[in-house]
């Protein structure tokens, strides 16, 4: 272990806790679309992103969406409200589309290369 933390592989731990248990039965993929790339507003958007707790994961994307967001709310009111007084209100939002996820299949936090090796 110690070898893989200097190596800069295993960068920290953490408890896995249960979601729904903790109050955030919903679980929502959010792709937004930027109107322009400007550095102001990109810069705007992910630094908005990144303080926003409900928003476990922020991807960059290729396609038609330019972020993908993973996020967690406690209602579809409490979604509402993150995205009306937090994403609506940064400048440079062209469309927002919101898919809710109602099962879960697969999640896995291991890397395919540790599994092949049995790590």
């Amino acid at each position: 272990m110690k070898n893989l933390e200097a190596a800069g592989i295993i960068q920290g731990y953490s408890a896995l806790v249960d979601q729904k248990a903790c109050g955030f039965p919903i679980t929502c993929l959010v792709r937004i679309r930027l109107a322009n790339h400007a550095q102001d507003t990109v810069q705007a958007f992910e630094q908005k992103i990144a303080e926003t707790d409900a928003v476990l994961d922020c991807y960059l994307m290729t396609g038609g969406a330019d972020y993908e967001l993973r996020v967690v709310a406690r209602s579809l009111d409490d979604y509402e409200q993150l995205v009306r007084q937090t994403i609506q209100t940064l400048p440079g939002i062209a469309s927002i589309e919101t898919s809710f996820a109602y099962g879960v299949v697969k999640k896995s936090r291991i890397l395919p290369v540790m599994a092949q090796k049995g790590a």
